[in-house]
């Protein structure tokens, strides 16, 4: 068996329970990865830490062990007064948005009214049993992994997911809260002392 810390390389195709294919190694190229150390979903983690190289398997894996149940808490109202070119929201789009520091955080653009945008922060697949067809190709020397650890394609819990556009929307901290720095500043007065006090 493959066991723990290896690693390793492996082609894959994932698919949904209906047999709708969402992405394989045909067109992104094998994935490679140090097992057991949460650098992909927990179900491909645990599969191939099972299998010898060189070995084929099947494998079920459900959301838990995927990408996690769909949480309606991530679907998130922003106002539009704080995204730029709000007008041209892709609506059924994702689109990526900047994070505090500058990190990408696709949502899904749910639908645009009344002033406000409708994102979708859910992973795409997330609430999905998913299918896998894996082939462990090898087991790669330590020195010489590949791939940065952020790089992991569509395996990696923190991988993009392709965003059809980008659009440079939450730049900092306090747009990331539909703030503005004017906003901060009239919360601060509020807590200062009146003139004269001590």
């Amino acid at each position: 068996m493959i066991g723990k810390n290896q690693y390793v390389r492996v082609a894959y195709t994932g698919y949904l329970e209906d047999g709708t294919v969402f992405d394989s190694s045909e067109a992104d190229g094998p994935m490679e990865f140090q097992t057991d150390c949460g650098q992909v979903i927990k179900g491909i983690d645990d599969a191939v830490m099972s299998m010898e190289v060189g070995q084929r398997a099947t494998v079920r894996i459900p959301a838990e062990f995927a990408y996690g149940a769909y949480d309606p808490r991530n679907v998130q109202k922003r106002d539009l007064r704080y995204i730029p070119d709000a007008d041209k929201l892709p609506v059924g789009e994702t689109i990526s948005f900047f994070g505090p520091v500058g990190q990408k955080v696709p949502a899904k653009v749910l639908k645009v009214e009344d002033g406000f945008a409708y994102l979708d922060f859910n992973h795409r697949l997330a609430g999905k049993d998913l299918v896998f067809d894996l082939e462990v190709l090898e087991v790669l020397p330590a020195k010489t992994r590949r791939t940065p650890i952020s790089s992991y394609g569509p395996m990696g819990r923190t991988a993009s997911t392709r965003p059809v556009r980008e659009q440079p929307v939450f730049n900092n901290f306090l747009d990331n809260l539909g703030l503005t720095p004017a906003d901060v500043m009239r919360a601060g007065e509020r807590d200062l002392p009146p003139d004269g006090d001590a």
